[in-house]
């Protein structure tokens, strides 16, 4: 948990790690055009700060768990 202060009073956020674009594009082992692609196409959820892009890490894992393929049935019949 992060406490911030400003004029109006404190408050407590969680602790949530902010990605770059090519912090993104490392962890997915892919090109940083990529990753903005997959936002562009609503694939990923990013933060536009200026003309740069943020990412949430709990963004990113939930962005590659939707990828994962399921697991193939063996066949057998458990009922």
């Amino acid at each position: 948990m992060v406490t911030l202060t400003a004029q109006r009073g404190t408050i407590t956020v969680p602790d949530e790690t902010l990605l770059e674009t090519d912090d993104v594009a490392r962890y997915l082992n892919v090109h940083r055009k990529t990753v903005i692609n997959l936002v562009v196409r609503g694939e990923l959820k990013g933060y536009r700060v200026g003309r740069n892009w943020r990412f949430r890490k709990s963004d990113v894992d939930e962005y590659l768990e939707r990828q994962r393929e399921p697991k193939p049935d063996d066949g057998r019949d458990d009922g």
